[in-house]
């Protein structure tokens, strides 16, 4: 079976803000609406609409992090 985690990097212009391994879950929540992303998922990169970014992890729990 394959890892049921992801690693997460939330970068700005200037410098790399957050890198996190095993998150289990990652939801964007923006004005125009909310997507999620979970394990096993393709690689993918996103620049976010000004709104609320949600990642879990087991070490952590449920963050929020306003974008």
């Amino acid at each position: 079976m394959l890892s049921a985690l992801m690693n997460l990097k939330i970068l700005l212009p200037s410098q790399v803000f957050a890198e996190k391994t095993g998150v289990s879950r990652i939801v964007a929540e923006t004005r125009g609406g909310s997507f999620g992303l979970l394990p096993n998922r393709l690689d993918c990169a996103a620049a976010l609409d000004p709104g609320i970014l949600i990642y879990e992890t087991e070490k952590d729990g449920e963050v929020m992090v306003a974008v």
